[in-house]
């Protein structure tokens, strides 16, 4: 009996589960009683995403009355990158990324020298590239990310060259790429939909990124408005958007459960702030959040928690 009790329960839960959508997910209203104070960052992020694109400055965050001071190192990198228009990622995550920065720059060295050990000539023509330069990239049509591991001192881009000369297509590329994967490193050769034989990086995508090193999830939620565009454009070409569909699943496994501000703007008992500065308050009692972006309108939104929505 507690056999057969238990493969019923078990078939429950995977038919439950089943259901479940990995890649959407809805801010369903609920009463929040506790909020952390990342949370309030967090709604900020996900509230002022691209539509958005400026710094958060003199960013005010209030909760239940109270405005806070964030101590703690991970607050503070996070009100660094709201808090200006193009953040240096590369400096502001640093510390968190000191190992793996400093290894890719091992791998680096091994590739450069197996590389000249064949008598060819290499060199690296940009690691680390900032989030302006990235996005010119992307409107130029020259890259197909917002965010790049350029931008978090990850990739390098390689450039072969034959008497002085930089050779832009070569069957060297493909023998190079071969050998950093050899040494760990991924090439950009391998990419689908938009290859780069020129371009190596040390994790496979950014959702094995994200994964090892959650607290990046902040950056990326910048740009989920886009990525969700990308995997929507390219329904009947999912092979192509494998990464980004693998990444938006990372991004809903660190969102579930958390606070979050539900869709649809309120109008609760409360006079909206006088002030030009960004700012996010949150009050319990009433259960509502308003989010006000620098130089932009504030609106109010119910508190909720992030669920997964179930497929049809």
């Amino acid at each position: 009996m507690r056999l057969f009790v238990g493969i019923i329960f078990f078939f429950c839960c995977f038919t439950i589960n089943a259901q479940v959508d990995s890649l959407r997910l809805v801010c369903q209203p609920q009463q929040v009683s506790l909020v952390n104070q990342q949370d309030l960052l967090w709604m900020y992020r996900q509230r002022d995403t691209l539509r958005h694109h400026g710094a958060a400055t003199n960013l005010q965050v209030v909760l239940n009355g109270n405005q806070l001071i964030y101590t703690d190192s991970t607050s503070l990198r996070y009100l660094a990158s709201l808090q200006s228009t193009y953040p240096a990622l590369d400096s502001i995550y640093s510390t968190v990324l000191q190992a793996e920065t400093k290894y890719f720059a091992i791998q680096k060295d091994s590739l450069l020298a197996k590389v000249s050990a064949l008598r060819w000539s290499m060199r690296y023509l940009q690691a680390v590239r900032n989030l302006q330069r990235q996005q010119q990239l992307n409107r130029s049509g020259r890259s197909q990310v917002l965010l790049s591991f350029h931008n978090f001192n990850l990739a390098a881009d390689v450039g072969l060259y034959a008497r002085r000369r930089y050779l832009r297509r070569s069957p060297r590329y493909e023998r190079m790429g071969q050998m950093a994967k050899d040494l760990g490193i991924y090439w950009g050769g391998d990419f689908v939909g938009f290859p780069d034989p020129g371009h190596i990086q040390r994790f496979k995508n950014s959702a094995a990124l994200v994964a090892k090193y959650p607290v990046l999830a902040f950056e990326f939620e910048k740009y989920r408005d886009h990525y969700e565009a990308v995997y929507r454009k390219n329904a009947l070409r999912i092979d192509k958007v494998l990464d980004t569909e693998a990444l938006l699943i990372a991004l809903n496994r660190l969102k579930a459960g958390k606070v979050c501000a539900c869709q649809q703007a309120i109008l609760p008992n409360a006079n909206q702030p006088a002030v030009d500065a960004a700012r996010v308050e949150v009050n319990t009692i009433q259960n509502w959040v308003f989010i006000k972006p620098y130089q932009g309108n504030g609106y109010y939104y119910s508190l909720g928690r992030w669920a997964y929505l179930t497929k049809n």
